[in-house]
Order: C-alpha cells, then structure tokens, then sequence
C-alpha cells in the first residue's frame, strides 16, 4: 500500500504539469510521422519506377538475344538444307550439268522461294528459266572453292527486293562442276524470326548489315533507309548511346540502352547474330513500361491516402482520450490527497535519496530528530546519523555495510520495490524496535535512481510478537519432548542437567516385565555425573561406532549445539541389548531452558531402530540403483557415445597399422596372410563396438549387458597384441607378456568387454610410458575353492610417468584427468578408466591401481570366471612323453610356467634364466648322449639374445632338435635371420597350453602348419543365378566378387526401380534369390520388395529377397520381414553368415 502512495503522491503534480507539454509533442510527432511515411512514398514511387525500367530492359535485352540466337540457328539450318540439296542433286546427276526442270521441282518441294544454279564458267539459271552472269559474286567464288555459307543481296539482279541467298558447291563424280543457291525473300522469311511482343505492345525489330543497312524488320516493309539514319530521324537516344550502337555495328558485341523520357521508345538492344556478320536491332515502345509504373504506383498511393486518414483518426481519437485521462487523474489526486494526509500521520519524516548524485534530504518540511545533520548531505553522513540510534555494535557494523549508495542499489536491484530492514534502536533513553523502509521511486537503465526511505517505530508491535513466539516455541519444545517420549517406543528415557552435568534420577528400561537398572549395569547409582555415564556405558557401543557416539555424546558439544539454536541432537550406534544382541540405537538429546533456576534441561531417548535402519539401507542401496540408472538414462547419449569414441580408435590405429605392413610386404604371402587376419580381427572387435554404440535401446535404459558366451584366454590376449602391437613399435617400446599357472584357457566370458577393458588398460600404459620404457602384462590363475570356476589375475604394469596419490583416488571417475597429461600433450577424454571400471564391476571382479610419480603404474584386475567343460589342455602328447626340453628366459615365473605346462604334457622339463648356461648345458647333455629334445628360448634376454643363444645351441647339438623362440613382438622383421641360426618355430607371447602344444607338433613335425581355405571359400553355389540390388558402386562391387567366388552368376542393379523392371522382363524363376539393400535414391527396397511380390507371376512367392542392408537394430529386421523380405544380412557383411544365409534358403539339403 505504501508504494502505490508515494508513486501518485510524490509524482500526480508533476504529472499534471508535464500533461500539456507532452500532448504538444504527441501532435508534433504525428505530423513528423505522416510528413516521414509521405516522403517514403515518394521515394518508393521512384525507385520502383527505375526498377520496372530495369527489369523491363532486361527482359528486352533477353528477348533480343533469344531473337538473335533463333536468327543464327535458322541460318545454320538453312546452310545445311542447301548443303544436302546439292548432295542428292549431285548424285542423281548423270551427266555435270542441271536443267530448269530439275529446279523447278526441287523450289515445289522445298522451304526455299527460289533455286540458281550457276555452272563453272558463272552462268546462273534460276528455276523460271532466266539466265544472268554471276562470275564476279563473292558467293559464287566460295561455293566454287568448296565453301557453304549465305549471302544478303540488297535489290538483286535477278529479284526486285532484298534476298538471302545460300548457297553450296554441286560435285559430280568427285568434282566440282558449280554451284547450288536457295534464295529466300528477305522479310517474308525473317518477319516471323524477327517478331517480338512484350505484355501485347510489339517491338520493332531489325536486321542489318554492318553498314547499318536494313535486311529485313518485323514490320515486314520492304526499306532501303539506313538504320543510323531511322535512329537519328527518330531521336530516342542521345548522341553518346548513337556512338556506342554505331562502335558495336563496327567491332561486334552487344548493348541495352533506356531511352530518355519523352520519347516513344522504352528502350533499344543492340545484338551480333553469333557466327554471323549481321547485327539485330530491337526498340519496344514507352507505353509498356509507362503502363506498369502506374499499376504499380497505384496500390502505393492508394495506402498512402488511407494510412493519411488513419492518422487523422488517430489524431482525433487522441486528443478525447487525453482529455478524460486528464479528468480522472485530477480526480485521483484530490483522494491521494486524503490518503497521504492519513499516512503523514504513521511516518513523521520522508528522506529522498538520489543514487546517482549520493546525497539525500528531508521532504515535506520534515527534519532531523537531531541536530547532528542537516536536512540535505550526503548518504554517508545519513548513515553515520542513524547508526547512533542502534544499539548493538553488531547491529551498526552490518547497518553501515548495508545502508550505502551501491549497496542499496544493489538490493534494489532491476526487480525490487523496496528494501526493509529491523533494527533495535535507543530513543529518548528507551529501547525500541524500528522499520527503515527504502523504496524504489525512479530507475534508469533498470537501476534504482531516486528512492524515499522513512522509519517506523514498531517497538508494541514487536515486543507482543516475541512474547508470542517464545510462548509457542517454549510449548512446542515440551510438547515435542513428551510427544516423543511416549509415542516413540523408546528403550528408556531419561533427564539429566546440562549445565550442571548431573543425573538425579535413575535410568531405567523393562525386560521381562520387570524394570533393570542402567546406572547399576555399569556400577554407579543416582545421583551421579551425567559424563561420568556416557563414558562408562562406551562399553555397550560397538566399534565402529565408537567415533560417532564420542563425537555426539560430548557434554562441551550438546552446549555448543543449544548455544546456535540446535535444540535436539540425534546420534545412532550399533549397541549391545539387555539379552546380548546387536542392536542399532537412535539416541536424542533434547535440550531447553528450565524457567525456574535458568539451567540447561535434557531429555534423553533412546529408541531401537534396528529393523528401521535395516530397512533404510535396503532403500539406500535401491535409491543408488535407480540413481543409477537415471545417472545411466540421462547421460547415455553423451557419457557412452563418447566411451565408445574413445575404444574406437585403439582398433582402428591396429587396422591402419597392419594394412601399411601388408602393403609393404605384398609379395610376402605369409606376412600378408598373417596381417590380413590381425587386420579382420581387429575390425570384428571395432564391429562389435559399433553394434554396442548402435544399440540404443540399451543406450537410453542406460543398460549394457555382459553377453556369456564361449571364450578362449589364448585367443583373446593374442587378438590383444594384435591389436596393441602398432602402438607399441610407434612409441618404440618394450612389451612384455606372459603367464603363470594358467591351468584352464576356455571359460565363458563377454570376450567385446574383456578386449575393451585389456585395450584401454594397455593403451594407456603405452600412451604414458616414454620412448625407451616397458610395458608388462602377466595372467595368473590362482586355486579356488568354488568348483566350476578360475581365479584369474591380470597385471598391467609400466616404468612411465606414473600418477600423484591425489589423482589415484579419481582415477576411476569419468572426464578425470592428471593435471601433468596436459602440459605434455598427451591426448585423451578421461573416459578409458571409467569405462574399465564399469566392466570390471559388471562382471563381478575388482581393480586396483599403484602408482608413483615418474616411476610407473600397475593395475591389477581379478576375475571370477566359469570354466568350460573341457579337459584338452590336460592331454598329454605321446610322441613328446619322457623327453628332455630346456626352457630358457630371463624371467623367473615364465619359466616355471613353461616347464609347469611341459611336465603336463609329459616331458622332463628343465630351465635356465641364462643363455650362455643353456648353450653349456646343451653341449654337456649332447656328450653325455642325453640330449635335450626341444629347447624353447625367449627372444630378448639381457645377456645374449635368443636367437644367439640358439646359434651356440646349434653349433654344439646339431640341426635335428626342435628350437622354438618366445616372443611378444611380431618376428617378421627377424624371421629370416632366426631361420639362418636354426629356429624351427615361433610362438607369441603370453603362452598358453594350447598355444604350447600347437607349436610343439609344428616344430617337431607332427602336424602341418594350418592352412585351412577360408570356410566361405569353400561353398558351392555353381549356376545359381542371383539379383544383387545395390546403389553404392564399392558395396556392390564387394558383393559381386564375394558370390562370383562361390559359383554364383550375378545381375546387378543400382536402384529399386531398375530390380522391378528387371523381375518384369525376364521369364518365371530365372532368378534364385535375389539381394536387396534398404535405401536407395529412387525407390527404396521395401517398396521395391513389395512391388515385386506384388506381381502377377508363381515364382515371387517364395522367391527368397534377403535384405542387405547398414540398417542394423532389431526394428530394422522387424521391418524388413513385415515388408516381405526372406531374411536379414547387416552390413558390413560377415562373409561365413552371408554364405551361411544364401545356402540356408538355396541349398536347404546341404
């Protein structure tokens, strides 16, 4: 209510003064308004007229052209309609010469008004009979050096008017013996060329020679004037525009000119027939133009005359509603008047405040209760003089704080009216309670600029309201205190004096119907010490809630808690019950004042809350869940799309990789195999993260399921170095792999999930590591108690930079990142490690890291695995059994290991960590006539290097004993020198059982190296005719090479359309099956597959249409099969499931 006084009161006067003043510049503004948009129409009126001028001469200018182009295609045809006369008169000639007769019917049955033959001495006879000599004529020579072409005769020999004249040379038997002419009459044939009209106004149109002399014009008067001189005649260009025609006539080109205003003639274009020496000429008249401007500037005016009477309207209107806003308002101001001479009465003194010059001053004749300042001065001076009125120093810090120039604007703000503050204030040497009211009054660029401020003392007002509150609050607190007590179902209650620190009554709980005292359970009775209790009874308090309950039931604590207004403290902990079992307790402290003696009263209530917190954690646990799951929900689409970015690359570096190396050894049928293959199995991994990236449906529940399926350890951690390998060499960094103890290699894993979670742990080892440093990867499998399954531990470890302890503890948090990656450039989203975790945790397994700075990292991930029912690995190889082999590496574990594996497989193993020692060991046992019967050596030992190691072997035992050399690198580089120091075989790093024995038979020459055909290879789909309907050229020409491999003949199509056309034109089962991508240009293939099932033929009924398409999602293959499609393939084609579904539905018996 007080703003809406001071806004009229302060401001109806100024208002009613200001009325006139602005009423006047109302009318001003509206005259300026109307003399403005009148202008603007002039202006339109102009610049619309000049553009209708434009456009107009750009259409004539087109015209022009197009006439000109029509002209010279004309002539073309004519040349070429005399040039094929004369080469059938020619050659139904039998003897050289031509008679009139033969002319006559060739005018009767042509385009041509006339025909002149002229024979070689120049002799020419026309069709009627007459004869004349046209030796000397231009054409007549060219036509005799074999030239065709045409010729403007003004006012011939032969003609009374102007011709134009083609003509071509006449050959008989291979000579030429003269010259063929097809006359035309200049303007009967050129008036209907040279006809041109624009909105029904006809132009005049004329052709001419270079000399300005016209051929022919639209109005098809035969004229002999000038052109040069009509223009003159007519005056409608000035002498500068004449010169610009008269220089295009002389040197060629074209040119559109406006014709000055009063004038007949709009404009004039000016046009060179192409490949021709003749000029077009093309006036339209002024009226076209003329016309438009005034249609167009007629709508114009008309919206101005009404927009002119809208504002006299508006006018009038204005000035009836000025009035009776004037009357009213007068009105408001006599009641304001009342009002404000009430309110006089509640504030005895108005301050204006003006922000933006700092000062203010007393209104309405008011002043200072005091003397201490003036009526007017700045707002630090108000400030200081109202400070002295608070009480508290506290009071006059924060008032002081408060009450300055910026900081009231501040709180004022762009929104609010007013700002109001409470203060305890001394009058008269009374305590009282005041309100200081600053309201907003006038703003400027939405700051507060002038504000009115007044106070109010409130001091009944406030005193009945503390009253009040501190009834109802010492109420409320009894009541929650006994409200508590009796319906909370506590285990006991007590009270004991805070202030005082002393129980005066005991403590008391049931059991059994009878009452046991606590005080007596810990051996004290009342009255005793309250601390001396809750130290005592710490006994009951299990340990790990020691902290909690001594942090809570601290007597220093509760006073610190009820001295800032916490009345009641609640503190849980597990105890243990009168009966000895675990319990969960909640005990609150509740705290008030005792109005007699002014002491610190406290109700104490413990209650059992077992089943209650039991509960809470189940809802706990449930709330993570689906805090989870939103989390999950929420961020899919960014989070997991970003993860996946992040494991796409380690793949793709891998295929990159290995295609360069097989590119460069394209000759090596080996190297180039063995990279093809690295190359597939690193695309099937890069595939199956597409899939995951692709699945939305899991994306937006924010589920990424672990997929069980059949899993080889072996295969999985070599397919790792695959796809690890490019990296590594490109860091120039050592790899170490190998494992310890692996008993069982087929278990059921999500093989996509471990790859990815071993890819970005390796990864990163290889991006963090310097050039120079290693990198090592170890498996364990250690015993288990819980049958059907393996323990398995994977180590990762580096010598790089290593991570700060601060880091370590986020390093499983997405978009974490060490602070020094940064600063050396190493790039990365921070997402690897999150996504690591998250597998490791959805397989039920667990990760840990250490880490040192700049001395390296090691993960350790430990997995429960279900094993498969298979016993392989256990067989033994009877060949081998009782047979020496040494095993030599530098690396203790890796060799028991491997001797761990040969004993099981029935060999007497032995080993050395030194390769001197196995080359002397070697040479004893060859002498001693016990030789060893295999010797498997790592590749890289500090000592002597593996393939050393097994020149020496050699040198001493021979070439007959097997040499196997371990290794994690690619042995391409130094196959051929490990081949000259005698090595008989290979195997990669980390060895497994399976990869053992494998290696063993190839280099004792049990088995052949495998070199299966690939299973696709070896389908035969022979005469099979097959529809492949593909619209990516590189797609198409894949598939096509695929099927023509196995037997089929293939038709291609490029679109849907081209597949129906090409159904409709052969006969019933031509086709066997045919192949249908989903999106096409033209017509997709679901339409196509319905259109071709659709037709009135037996075969298309179950005429198989497999779908082949990148459409992945299982809506995709729901889609395909409603549409009628047999079957669905998705892109990228695996080829053994492509060949598979082709055979399923064209070989059914195979």
């Amino acid at each position: 209510m007080i703003k809406y006084i001071r806004i009229v009161g302060l401001f109806t006067e100024d208002f009613l003064m200001n009325q006139k003043k602005r009423s006047f510049q109302g009318f001003v503004y509206v005259l300026f308004l109307m003399m403005a948009i009148i202008i603007l129409f002039w202006w339109y009126t102009v610049q619309n007229s000049k553009r209708i001028e434009k456009q107009n001469l750009n259409y004539a200018e087109d015209s022009a052209q197009q006439t000109a182009r029509s002209i010279s295609k004309e002539f073309e045809n004519a040349i070429n309609r005399i040039s094929t006369y004369a080469y059938f008169l020619g050659e139904g000639l039998s003897q050289p010469t031509v008679n009139v007769e033969a002319l006559k019917g060739m005018t009767g049955n042509s385009l041509f008004d006339s025909f002149i033959y002229t024979d070689a001495n120049g002799t020419s006879v026309t069709s009627d009979g007459r004869v004349l000599d046209t030796s000397s004529k231009e054409y007549y020579l060219l036509g005799m050096g074999g030239q065709t072409g045409m010729s403007v005769e003004m006012h011939s020999g032969l003609f009374d008017e102007t011709v134009v004249t083609f003509y071509a040379p006449l050959h008989f038997q291979g000579e030429i013996i003269g010259v063929l002419e097809g006359i035309y009459s200049a303007n009967s044939y050129l008036n209907d060329l040279l006809s041109a009209s624009y909105f029904g106004e006809k132009a005049d149109v004329y052709l001419c020679m270079r000399d300005g002399a016209k051929i022919a014009s639209s109005d098809g008067e035969d004229d002999s004037e000038n052109i040069f001189e009509l223009l003159e005649e007519l005056q409608i260009a000035p002498r500068e525009t004449l010169e610009h025609i008269e220089d295009i006539f002389e040197f060629g080109g074209e040119g559109a000119y406006i014709c000055p205003d009063g004038g007949k003639t709009d404009n004039i274009c000016v046009v060179n027939l192409p490949d021709n020496e003749y000029v077009l000429v093309q006036m339209f008249p002024k009226s076209v133009t003329q016309t438009m401007i005034n249609n167009a500037n007629r709508t114009g005016s008309i919206l101005e005359l009404i927009l002119i009477i809208l504002f006299i309207i508006y006018i009038i209107t204005l000035l009836a509603r000025t009035r009776k806003e004037k009357k009213r308002l007068e009105e408001e101001n006599r009641e304001m008047g009342y009002v404000i001479g009430g309110v006089n009465t509640l504030f005895a003194r108005f301050v204006m405040i003006d922000f933006e010059k700092g000062t203010y001053h007393y209104l309405s004749g008011t002043l200072p209760e005091r003397d201490d300042i003036g009526p007017s001065g700045k707002v630090e001076d108000l400030c200081e003089y109202l400070s002295t009125f608070l009480i508290e120093e506290e009071d006059r810090e924060k008032f002081a704080e408060l009450f300055n120039v910026k900081a009231l604007a501040d709180m004022l703000g762009e929104n609010e009216t007013d700002v109001r503050l409470e203060y305890h204030v001394q009058r008269h040497g009374n305590a009282e309670w005041e309100h200081m009211n600053v309201i907003c009054l006038e703003r400027k660029n939405g700051r507060a600029r002038k504000a009115l401020f007044i106070r109010q003392n409130i001091t009944d007002v406030k005193e009945r309201e503390l009253k009040i509150q501190a009834r109802i609050s010492l109420a409320n607190r009894k009541e929650r205190q006994y409200r508590i007590a009796i319906t909370s179902k506590s285990i006991y209650t007590f009270d004991f004096n805070l202030t005082r620190d002393m129980i005066d009554r005991d403590i008391v709980c049931t059991k059994d119907d009878g009452l046991v005292s606590l005080l007596e359970r810990v051996g004290m009775e009342a009255p005793c010490r309250a601390s001396e209790w809750f130290e005592k009874w710490k006994r009951f308090v299990a340990e790990e809630s020691m902290e909690d309950y001594c942090a809570t039931v601290n007597l220093e604590y509760l006073k610190k808690c009820f001295e800032e207004g916490d009345a009641e403290i609640n503190v849980e902990y597990w105890s243990e019950s009168l009966d000895g079992e675990k319990i969960c307790v909640r005990q609150s402290f509740i705290m008030t004042w005792d109005d007699d003696t002014g002491d610190i009263m406290v109700m104490v209530v413990a209650k059992e809350i077992t089943g209650q917190v039991k509960k809470q954690m189940e809802q706990t646990q449930a709330l993570q869940d689906a805090l989870l799951e939103a989390q999950h929900a929420n961020n899919a689409k960014t989070t997991f799309l970003s993860n996946m970015s992040h494991d796409i690359r380690t793949p793709m570096n891998a295929i990159i990789g290995f295609t360069t190396i097989a590119v460069s050894h394209i000759d090596n049928r080996d190297q180039v195999k063995d990279c093809l293959q690295k190359v597939l199995s690193s695309s099937n991994h890069l595939l199956s993260l597409i899939n995951d990236i692709l699945d939305m449906s899991r994306i937006e529940s924010g589920k990424v399921q672990i997929k069980e399926q059949e899993c080889n350890i072996s295969e999985l951690m070599h397919n790792l170095v695959n796809i690890i390998q490019p990296q590594v060499k490109a860091k120039q960094l050592e790899l170490f792999i190998d494992t310890y103890d692996i008993a069982n290699e087929d278990v059921f894993a999500d093989s996509l999930k471990l790859n990815q979670m071993f890819v970005n742990l390796i990864s990163n080892a290889v991006k963090y590591t310097p050039a120079g440093g290693t990198v090592n990867f170890r498996i364990i499998q250690k015993g288990t108690y819980r049958r059907g399954y393996g323990e398995y531990v994977f180590i990762i470890q580096d010598n790089g930079i290593g991570m700060s302890p601060e880091f370590v503890d986020h390093i499983f948090e997405p978009f974490e990142r060490e602070s020094s990656t940064t600063k050396t450039g190493i790039q990365g989203t921070g997402l690897g490690m999150a996504i690591t975790k998250n597998i490791v945790d959805m397989m039920g397994g667990k990760i840990s890291v250490k880490s040192e700075k700049n001395k390296g990292t090691t993960f350790t991930v430990e997995l429960s695995l279900k094993l498969q029912n298979t016993e392989k690995e256990a067989e033994k190889i009877k060949e081998l059994v009782g047979q020496r082999a040494l095993v030599v590496d530098d690396d203790f574990d890796t060799c028991t290991s491997v001797c761990r594996m040969l004993q099981q497989i029935g060999m007497r193993a032995e080993w050395t960590t030194s390769g001197r020692e196995a080359a002397y060991r070697a040479k004893s046992a060859f002498e001693d006539g016990d030789s060893y019967h295999t010797y498997i050596i790592d590749w890289q030992m500090p000592e002597t290097s593996g393939i050393e190691t097994a020149r020496r072997i050699r040198s001493a035992v021979g070439s007959e004993a097997p040499i196997i050399i371990l290794t994690a690198y690619d042995w391409s580089d130094i196959e051929e020198d490990a081949r000259e120091a005698g090595i008989s075989a290979f195997c990669a790093k980390p060895l497994f059982m399976s990869d053992l024995k494998t290696v063993l038979l190839v280099a004792n020459r049990l088995i052949e190296k495998d070199e299966e055909e690939a299973t696709w290879l070896q389908a035969d789909f022979d005469g099979k005719r097959i529809l492949l309907v593909e619209d990516n050229e590189l797609n198409r020409e894949i598939a096509e090479e695929i099927l023509e491999e196995t037997g089929f003949i293939v038709d291609t199509a490029p679109d849907g359309s081209d597949a129906v056309e090409m159904m409709k034109k052969v006969e019933e089962g031509y086709y066997d099956a045919i192949l249908m991508d989903v999106q096409m240009p033209i017509m997709d293939g679901y339409e196509a597959t319905r259109t071709i099932r659709a037709m009135p033929r037996a075969d298309v009924r179950h005429l198989p249409i497999i779908a082949m398409t990148a459409n992945a999602m299982d809506e995709d293959k729901e889609a395909a099969l409603k549409n009628g499609m047999t079957a669905h393939i998705a892109k990228p084609i695996d080829v053994d499931i492509f060949i598979s579904v082709l055979g399923r539905y064209l070989n059914p018996e195979k």
